[in-house]
């Protein structure tokens, strides 16, 4: 079975209705009219054979936003090296999630074992540096109501209880005070990271993790990007950032044996085939205004 092929099956399993879309695209297009979503099902050896444009990507995906639909362009190599989280991905665009409730949980710091090792199970692009770590909570009150059976653990006089659940995850860069720009003389933090577990949705849950980080740190505005290969953006609209710029397309050198991206300062040789994602679109959360 291809990888385009385990695509159609998640979706048949799931009674997700699809039809396939020609001439707009030397890829496959699967559209899916309930959501009005497009899955571009990119083909390593079709990507090898054709001599597309640095935009191409970009192209098709401001195409489809302007007629307010959604398109992920989902890479092979990311399909097979990360298949269970991107089909939890996919699915979860396409409303099959468990919900949870911020406010069932508590916002802690985490360190960065801790970090990593949730990032690396529910970011498709893993962990990266960053200063500051939070962790989103759900209380032991809740877990076996949303999550249903788990294993208890047994304290030193026999009685079973539950440990909070780590649910979510938001990581930051320090603070940067500008020198240039309008904004010269503010303090700007990136929120580098933020991951949800896989297959679960949590409401208000990031607006928790960034209003505890902004009582503890008083940004003046949080900047951070969306990855357009799966996102147009709307999430951060709702989290009340503003659209800054999209920035051009990221090359990467592919190895065909291993299917990991390198970037492009890494050596190239004949195992590697140079690839170049959507770009990304900047945003900023504006916390304080002035003069």
């Amino acid at each position: 079975m291809t990888w385009e092929q385990k695509i159609y099956k998640l979706l048949k399993i799931n009674e997700i209705s699809f039809e396939s879309v020609q001439n707009q695209s030397v890829f496959e297009l699967l559209f899916i009219p309930q959501h009005q979503l497009y899955l571009h099902l990119i083909d390593l050896q079709i990507f090898q054979e054709k001599k597309l444009p640095n935009n191409y990507f970009q192209t098709l995906s401001d195409l489809y936003n302007a007629q307010n639909q959604r398109i992920i362009h989902l890479w092979e190599d990311i399909y097979v090296a990360k298949t269970d989280l991107v089909e939890s991905r996919i699915l979860v665009m396409l409303g099959k999630f468990t919900r949870l409730h911020a406010r069932h949980c508590f916002v802690e710091r985490i360190d960065k074992p801790v970090a990593d090792n949730f990032l690396e199970a529910n970011h498709l692009q893993g962990s990266v540096k960053a200063k500051f770590k939070y962790g989103l909570f759900l209380k032991p009150s809740y877990i076996e109501r949303f999550l249903g059976s788990v294993v208890r653990e047994n304290t030193e006089n026999g009685i079973q209880s539950l440990e909070p659940k780590l649910i979510a995850t938001a990581t930051f860069s320090g603070g940067r005070t500008m020198k240039m720009g309008e904004r010269v003389g503010t303090r700007s933090f990136e929120l580098i990271r933020f991951a949800t577990m896989q297959d679960h949705v949590v409401v208000g849950g990031m607006n928790k993790l960034m209003k505890i980080f902004i009582e503890e740190h008083q940004p003046d505005d949080i900047m951070s990007y969306a990855d357009r290969d799966w996102s147009d953006g709307r999430s951060y609209d709702k989290l009340g950032f503003t659209k800054i710029e999209n920035s051009l397309p990221q090359f990467f050198h592919l190895n065909l044996n291993t299917l990991k991206r390198l970037t492009v300062n890494y050596p190239n040789n004949s195992n590697q085939l140079e690839i170049f994602n959507t770009g990304s679109i900047k945003y900023i959360k504006y916390i304080h205004s002035f003069i």
